[in-house]
């Protein structure tokens, strides 16, 4: 994955990170697919922490545009 969203996302991945889109789990490829390509909105990162403030879940949410 030669973007640099895809490269973050694979390093939160190898960290043991799940990562979400619109709910689901997801892939960096399908995540980084679904930025590109999205018209209608853009999307917002939430990252969800562990009680020890570690990242556990980073999740991308489509925000639409009125």
């Amino acid at each position: 994955m030669a973007t640099h969203l895809g490269q973050e996302l694979e390093t939160y991945l190898m960290e043991g990170v799940s990562l979400w889109l619109n709910g689901n789990p997801s892939t960096p490829g399908e995540i980084v697919k679904a930025c590109t390509i999205e018209e209608e909105g853009v999307y917002m990162r939430d990252y969800i922490h562990n009680e020890r403030g570690h990242v556990e879940k980073l999740q991308f949410d489509l925000v639409k545009n009125i």
